[in-house]
């Protein structure tokens, strides 16, 4: 169910990019996530206790109750904020009641990486091949105006202007997130101990991630990557996996090269450009131009402002379909990160819980990480988990992952991830007092 459930997201995914669906958009965006909220229903048993269970039911009470605020924009769009965070936290809850071993979750990866290495694939040819292979833009960044649609434009080395790669979304530079997970999946698929095809695939989708992540120029994205490569990289170090370390290094750390290279030779120098800024400029400083006075701004203005939060519905895309802005007291907001919406959903116990939550969920896949390997490759996939984790807190940093398709995915893999391993602990033959597990350090 896991497996048809993300293929029904990736489905809907596709099926944004059909013109003759256009007049249905909003029923589409409705479907990925009301899907979720009927298997909370549908899906029968009894479900495992996750150790980010407690934030989560704190913080989610704490937002339904913000229904109530006066600030709230209107029923309809308050109950929509909160069913679609309810539909992105929801796997947390409906995952973990069915029975998932470990070739479930792999088999979950494999086409979670194949669907994103086709996503970086199609950005890297939307470049290759200007004009062709590009969907229509999508019509909310179209309304932004001429000056805001060209600054999402490049000019590449032959001199064409084009958009950063849409890839398999409607979006200008959205081929990031494919070219994010090509990576990062990639990366985890390489250093398994499986055959040659597996690591034949697993080196071209870095290679092809790693192009188009560089053509996107979406450099939030790219620090959330290398984030995970360098937690990847630590938890193989501690845990003694040297020769695997080896290999990540030399393997992606060479293909950044060759990829990059090769990037810099269709992108022209107006993308190069882009990314020395992250170099030539403090690091703090650029993040501060770039996303750090909404953070700023966050603490020393919504805080004090909505300290029990600002009332339901109020940005988004519940306020975009559903919202009523006609009373200025309940109007529009906007939140640029996400930690400005926590702010929005529940004040200051909201901005506690939830990112206690995600600290919780990592600690966990660490736990997981460093465990010997006589739950087979479970290790190896917590160690993956454990890298996309931390990218993803500090992705909220940039932008609302928790109000997206992606924080949705963040539930599903991490309460896929639990199951498999209750059940492989179920599984797993007990040693007799006088034996001793050594791990595998290959």
């Amino acid at each position: 169910m896991v497996t048809g459930f993300l293929c029904l997201q990736i489905v809907c995914q596709l099926a944004l990019l059909v013109e003759a669906i256009s007049a249905i958009r909003v029923v589409v965006r409705i479907l990925m996530f009301g899907v979720s909220l009927a298997l909370l229903v549908l899906v029968p048993g009894r479900r495992l206790r996750h150790p980010a269970t407690p934030f989560l039911i704190a913080s989610m009470s704490i937002t339904a109750l913000n229904m109530f605020n006066p600030g709230t924009n209107s029923v309809l769009a308050g109950a929509a904020q909160l069913g679609i965070q309810l539909a992105i936290l929801g796997p947390l809850f409906w995952v973990t009641r069915l029975r998932i071993d470990a070739a479930t979750f792999r088999r979950t990866l494999a086409l979670l990486f194949l669907f994103n290495a086709a996503n970086a694939a199609t950005g890297v040819l939307q470049v290759y091949f200007p004009g062709r292979f590009q969907p229509a833009l999508s019509t909310a960044i179209g309304n932004m105006g001429e000056e805001y649609t060209n600054s999402l434009q490049f000019e590449t080395a032959t001199g064409e202007r084009v958009f950063r790669p849409f890839g398999l979304t409607d979006a200008p530079g959205g081929a990031a997130t494919g070219a994010f997970y090509a990576v990062l999946l990639g990366a985890g698929f390489l250093i398994s101990s499986r055959g040659g095809l597996v690591r034949a695939l697993s080196v071209g989708g870095i290679f092809l991630g790693v192009v188009s992540l560089y053509l996107c120029q979406v450099r939030a994205i790219a620090l959330m990557l290398l984030v995970c490569l360098l937690a990847i990289a630590a938890v193989l170090a501690l845990s003694g996996r040297l020769l695997r370390l080896t290999k990540l290094l030399a393997v992606v750390g060479g293909l950044a090269v060759l990829g990059i290279g090769w990037a810099t030779s269709v992108g022209g120098d107006a993308a190069m450009a882009r990314w020395n800024s992250l170099v030539e400029k403090d690091a703090a400083d650029v993040y501060y131009n770039n996303r750090g006075y909404f953070l700023e701004g966050t603490l020393n203005y919504f805080v004090p402002e909505y300290p029990l939060g600002a009332g339901l519905g109020r940005y988004g895309m519940a306020n975009a379909y559903f919202g009523d802005n006609s009373d200025p007291s309940r109007s529009s907001l906007w939140a640029e990160i996400q930690w400005t919406a926590w702010v929005f959903d529940g004040g200051v116990l909201v901005l506690l819980l939830y990112p206690l939550a995600l600290l919780a969920t990592a600690l966990w896949t660490f736990r997981l990480a460093l465990r010997r390997e006589e739950l087979g490759e479970l290790w190896l996939w917590g160690t993956l988990i454990f890298a996309y984790d931390l990218g993803a807190i500090a992705l909220t940093f940039s932008y609302p992952f928790f109000m997206s398709q992606a924080g949705m995915e963040f539930w599903l893999l991490n309460a896929a991830l639990f199951g498999a391993f209750f059940h492989a602990a179920r599984q797993a033959p007990r040693p007799q007092p006088h034996e001793t597990l050594h791990p595998d350090r290959r």
